[in-house]
C-alpha cells in the first residue's frame, strides 16, 4: 500500500479542523510530505507550507511533479532568504532563519486571518525545527500556534522524524494534536 492510501486510511473519519502529528524515517520524509500535500490540498482551498528543510523552488518543482496544484500553495520559505533568493516570489514569504519564531508566526497569522477559504497548515519537519531553537521555546511556539489553528478552525499536519531526540516537546505537541500516526 502506498503512503497516500495509508494517509487517506488513518484520516478518513477525522472532523475538518483536525491536527496531525506525523512521525516517519528520514528515509520516507519526502514521500510523506509529498502525500500529506497531495491529500491535503485536495480537500482545502489553500494550504500553508512551513518549510524547514526545502526551499520554495525546490517544493514547487517538486509538487508540479506530483500533480499538486501549485496555486492553492503558500510557501513559508524559512530557507531561502539566508541564501540571498528573490524576495518578490508570489505566494511565498522569506524567514530569516528557522530562529525567527515571531516572524513565522506573523506570516501563519496573516495567511490564516486574509481569507475564509478552507486551509490547513503543513509543517515540514519539526525536527529539522528542533535544532535551531530552544526546544521548550519551540514547544511553546508550537503550542501557540496550534492553539490559533483550533480558534480558526484550521485543519494542519505536523511531520517529524520517529527518532526525535527531545521527548518532551514531542509529548507536548502530540497531547494537542487529534491523532498521532507512525509511517
Amino acid at each position: 500500500m502506498d503512503i497516500l492510501n495509508i494517509l487517506e486510511e488513518e484520516l478518513k473519519n477525522l472532523p475538518p479542523d483536525y491536527i496531525i502529528y506525523i512521525e516517519t524515517t528520514p528515509e520516507k520524509t519526502l514521500e510523506v510530505s509529498n502525500a500529506i500535500v497531495k491529500y491535503f490540498s485536495t480537500k482545502n482551498d489553500k494550504g500553508i507550507i512551513v518549510s524547514a528543510n526545502r526551499p520554495y523552488i525546490t517544493l514547487l518543482n517538486i509538487y508540479k511533479n506530483n500533480g499538486i496544484d501549485t496555486k492553492k500553495i503558500y510557501i513559508i520559505d524559512c530557507i531561502s532568504k539566508s541564501l540571498n533568493a528573490d524576495n518578490k516570489t508570489p505566494n511565498v514569504s522569506f524567514i530569516e532563519n528557522l530562529s525567527a519564531l515571531t516572524d513565522i508566526s506573523l506570516s501563519i497569522d496573516e495567511h490564516i486571518n486574509n481569507s475564509t477559504s478552507k486551509k490547513f497548515i503543513f509543517f515540514d519537519s519539526l525536527t529539522t525545527m528542533l535544532l535551531h531553537n530552544n526546544p521548550n521555546i519551540l514547544a511553546r511556539f508550537i503550542h501557540k500556534i496550534l492553539t490559533r489553528m483550533r480558534l480558526n478552525s484550521v485543519g494542519g499536519v505536523i511531520i517529524s522524524l520517529q527518532d526525535i531526540n527531545n521527548r518532551e516537546v514531542r509529548a507536548e505537541i502530540a497531547q494537542l494534536c487529534d491523532k498521532v500516526i507512525k509511517i
